[in-house]
């Protein structure tokens, strides 16, 4: 009978340690998304024909100046011209192209924005500042919805952290009340009980980190050959905050399970 009910504990830490890891790397994965979705901010401005290449020069140093710009790309009229031959499938005549010269400007918010503009629009420079509201009020809508799951995902690891530590000491309560019965005299009962449950503790969160890594890559991959847009960390890149995340876990519940006395259990 007892070793039934250690097994269910074993069995119920590990999955609470799967959970608890598949909480984490959606936290992550939300924070890593936000990153990718932040540097989408963006907006392109045409050059004046005759801007000389000097000028043009002293035209980037300027913006990447300013504290509102991330970074910038010179997106030249020819490579410009192949990019529309290309989008509209057709070819064109280079002595026909009507494109001028333009930067690419990357900045870190839409609240920039304005900011960035209204230099932009002294500047003699400058041609034509074009901006894709729709493109970047999308944008806003996916980092807020990235945010929120980010909260909720971390809430939830919190939960399952506390889940954790609850059957831990459960487990250990249990063990000293059956050993107070078998030897009341054992002054050493709790200490028994506590150390008898590392060992097993600690082979449940391995066991639970192991089964969600494994079910992490699979569907990874999976899902990624279904959506090949969809953007998610490696194993590389989660690992380590698994593993961090997870020894914090377990000296937390092993700390907690010190403060237990014997007037409690």
């Amino acid at each position: 009978m007892e070793n039934r009910k250690g097994k269910r504990t074993f069995i119920a830490l590990a999955l609470s340690f799967m959970i608890f890891n598949i909480f984490i790397s959606l936290s992550s994965n939300s924070y890593f998304i936000g990153k990718i979705l932040k540097n989408n901010y963006f907006m392109t401005v045409e050059l004046q024909n005759d801007s000389a290449k000097e000028k043009i020069q002293e035209f980037e140093k300027f913006l990447l100046e300013n504290e509102n710009v991330k970074g910038i790309k010179f997106l030249s009229k020819e490579e410009a011209f192949r990019n529309l031959q290309k989008e509209l499938e057709i070819v064109i005549p280079k002595s026909e192209n009507p494109l001028p010269n333009s930067i690419i400007i990357y900045f870190k918010d839409e609240k920039n924005l304005h900011a960035i503009q209204e230099l932009l629009d002294v500047n003699p420079m400058v041609r034509e500042i074009y901006i894709d509201n729709q493109f970047l009020q999308t944008t806003e809508r996916k980092i807020s919805a990235v945010n929120m799951s980010l909260f909720l995902c971390l809430f939830l690891s919190l939960g399952m952290c506390y889940q954790i530590i609850t059957i831990l000491r459960g487990v250990i309560v249990r063990d000293y009340m059956l050993y107070a019965v078998k030897n009341p005299q054992n002054k050493r009962n709790f200490f028994v009980a506590r150390n008898k449950n590392l060992i097993p503790f600690l082979g449940s969160a391995i066991v639970g980190g192991l089964i969600f890594f494994n079910i992490y890559i699979i569907l990874r991959e999976r899902y990624q050959k279904i959506l090949s847009t969809l953007i998610l960390q490696s194993f590389k890149q989660i690992v380590i905050l698994e593993v961090v995340a997870t020894l914090v876990v377990i000296v937390l519940a092993w700390k907690s399970t010190a403060k237990l006395k014997k007037d409690e259990v």
